[in-house]
């Protein structure tokens, strides 16, 4: 007698995540450390790129330095009236330096431009090698310290996507009730797919504005996102099941 074959079970769910647990806010966390490592590399990948195929228009590190100076100066005009704005201007600047010195590029430009000598030969080649690239080195330093500055920035525009977010999750809870209420047909397809959408309307717009090689106004970046960021809030919990 054969033996019947084990009934097909699908595969159980990943464990929902609340986000305002503790292992949410890690998640969303790690998530936003690796936005920001991923686009700091990217932008010193492009800038290193635009020195060695002539893309730029001011040669060696003079497109870096002049973007780091624009947004400075971007950040000292539009957002330095208020007394808590200025605040977070300086923690742009506060971050700008933190994230020079702690990556070690400090120390590193340091140690190339010193004139000490090394105690072993291979340090001196190693030096000599990073002098003769030393327009990427720089590079490096000024898109470092223009990530620290961009951070600042995005931390000002959070309350923006907190703003949105909240009006869009009370229009969403209000339709779900007038749905729950009214008898509608609720879709658990559309909830599930709409709740992936939520986090790239953040994450997405930051990474833009760490990898742009350009400068651009961070209003003109962050406003669309913070709208959709809000749209998809509303349309995630109009959907949500009616009944808990």
């Amino acid at each position: 007698m054969r033996d019947r074959p084990a009934p097909y079970r699908p595969p159980e769910p990943p464990p929902y995540r609340r986000p305002w647990s503790l292992a949410g806010l890690l998640d969303h966390f790690f998530a936003f450390a690796t936005v920001t490592l991923a686009g700091w590399l990217v932008s010193v990948l492009l800038e290193w790129c635009g020195i060695a195929l002539g893309w730029w228009a001011l040669p060696g590190a003079g497109h870096s330095e002049r973007l780091l100076r624009v947004e400075l100066a971007w950040l000292n005009r539009d957002f330095a009236a208020p007394e808590m704005a200025a605040r977070l201007v300086e923690w742009a600047y506060w971050g700008a330096g933190l994230l020079y010195r702690g990556c070690g590029l400090e120390w590193l430009v340091r140690w190339v431009v010193s004139d000490h000598p090394s105690a072993w030969e291979g340090l001196e080649l190693l030096r000599a090698a990073l002098r003769a690239f030393g327009d990427y080195l720089l590079a490096a330093a000024y898109i470092t310290q223009l990530t620290g500055a961009r951070l600042g920035v995005v931390l000002l525009a959070v309350p923006a996507f907190a703003a949105a977010g909240l009006a869009g999750a009370v229009d969403g809870l209000v339709r779900r009730d007038l749905r729950r209420f009214g008898g509608g047909q609720e879709s658990s397809f559309m909830y599930h797919h709409l709740k992936k959408t939520v986090r790239p309307m953040f994450s997405v717009p930051v990474f833009l504005y760490l990898v742009s090689p350009w400068s651009v106004h961070p209003t003109y970046l962050f406003a669309p996102f913070a709208l959709l960021f809000g749209y998809f809030v509303q349309r995630t919990l109009g959907k949500f099941k009616k009944y808990l």
